[in-house]
């Protein structure tokens, strides 16, 4: 008992050959890496599925087998009960990732995913540590998509200054860091976004709408730092890079989340590919959608990319308690998807699949279950499992936390610990009802 490690949270990694032993009834061998030289680094990349296969048919090497069914009923069912058991796909995170050299692993998070290489010792300059440097821009407060155009600008060129100024605890950081100068911009208030726009996640128009929001974000994105290499130079790790290789994020995507939406690409993205092609890119990454808690509740938005659990949410740190409305409730309340009314993941794992196909990183990507929406009210195991294969199914590369309604809403919660009532609140949101910060 005294051994144990707490609080360790524990990501699973995936790749396409697992699902198949899954879905086809299939058994999984486990294998010791010093048993067969080469396996554990060729995990994620194309040679993995060739070393693996001719490993099980090599009947003197040792394994294990299991049934595959077991392995994926466990891991779904750890899932649900801990609710921290996140997931990684693992092939994804390489082949549809802006780097032409490996990606091993991701933050805790699951947003990150970077090349990492292992230290010998804490001052081994031949590792790498892979660092988050992030920003988010609330999206809820955009009326044209032309306005983005400027804001990533002020993003891409803030972040990028930061990796000269930021100090840094051990070379492995700083050297990778200085040399592919990763970024990670995201978006807060994206349900937001949504209600003004009067779409709700399950929508087709919604999908859409997903889609010429995340083109635009990403295009100007990449642009930005096509200007910035103008000035002051590439990143020195370009060659690295698929951007190096004339590649752009809409050539490597996972094509079968064009089944979710069909809309056009709307910008000129061979434009962008000459730009690229003649300047390179400040910075080998551009994007990742981070959780965004915190910088959600400063700015008054919706929680990252999340549906709002409530109108009203209680938000709680080590300051204090915190009752947050959603923005333009009075307006808006028709328009507004709530997490726990969703019958279904269906239409936020599309909104995260449009949303993947052109960021550079990863999402940290939620899954929300409402046992009253179940016979028993108990989540099926199948939907659990169904869930897990549409996720990869439509090209995402990673799973955060699973959510599971405890039957016990926001506004209840706030009249047990406070006299300031729903109706109060509402009428303050009515004096800050207009698009500039009611922070």
């Amino acid at each position: 008992e005294d051994n144990r490690v707490r609080k360790l949270d524990y990501s699973i990694q995936i790749t396409k050959l697992f699902y198949e032993r899954f879905i086809k009834g299939g058994v999984i061998s486990l294998f010791s890496p010093h048993d067969v030289p080469g396996l554990y680094d060729a995990f994620g990349q194309p040679e993995f599925d060739a070393i693996y296969t001719a490993a099980e048919a090599n009947a003197l090497i040792p394994r294990k087998e299991v049934k595959a069914s077991d392995l994926f009923m466990a891991l779904v069912k750890e899932r649900a009960e801990t609710g921290r058991i996140y997931v990684m796909n693992l092939d994804h995170c390489n082949s549809h990732s802006s780097f032409n050299v490996p990606v091993y692993m991701s933050n805790l998070c699951q947003e990150i995913t970077l090349p990492t290489k292992p230290l010998n010792h804490i001052d081994d300059e031949n590792g790498e540590i892979s660092l988050c440097i992030l920003s988010a821009i609330n999206v809820g407060k955009i009326n044209d998509l032309s306005e983005l155009k400027d804001l990533t600008d002020i993003a891409v060129r803030g972040l990028d200054a930061l990796i000269d100024y930021q100090g840094y605890p051990v070379k492995a950081a700083e050297k990778g860091t200085k040399a592919r100068r990763s970024l990670g911009v995201g978006v807060i208030g994206l349900a937001h976004y949504f209600a003004k726009n009067g779409v709700k996640y399950g929508d087709q128009d919604c999908w859409d709408l997903t889609h010429r929001l995340f083109e635009a974000f990403q295009y100007h994105l990449i642009d930005a730092s096509a200007t910035l290499a103008s000035e002051l130079g590439a990143c020195t790790a370009y060659h690295e890079t698929k951007f190096a290789d004339g590649l752009l994020p809409i050539d490597h995507y996972k094509t079968t989340v064009d089944k979710v939406t069909s809309q056009e690409l709307l910008l000129d993205w061979e434009a962008l590919r000459a730009k690229v092609a003649k300047h390179g890119v400040r910075n080998s990454t551009l994007s990742a959608q981070m959780p965004s808690e915190s910088s959600s509740v400063v700015c008054n938005a919706t929680n990252g990319i999340e549906p709002p659990r409530d109108y009203l949410s209680i938000k709680k740190s080590k300051k204090g308690t915190l009752k947050q409305i959603v923005p333009g409730y009075p307006r808006l309340k028709k328009h507004y998807t709530l997490l726990w009314d969703m019958e279904s993941m269906e239409g936020y794992l599309n909104v995260m699949s449009v949303i993947q196909k052109f960021f550079c990183q990863s999402i940290s990507t939620n899954t929300s279950y409402n046992p009253q929406k179940f016979p028993g009210q108990e989540v099926p195991a199948s939907v659990l499992i169904g869930d897990l294969l549409k996720s990869y199914q439509l090209g995402i590369k990673t799973l955060y936390y699973q959510n599971t309604y405890d039957g016990k809403g926001e506004e209840e919660i706030v009249k047990e610990d406070t006299k300031l009532s729903l109706d109060d609140l509402l009428e303050l949101e009515d004096e800050a009802d207009c698009d500039s910060c009611s922070i």
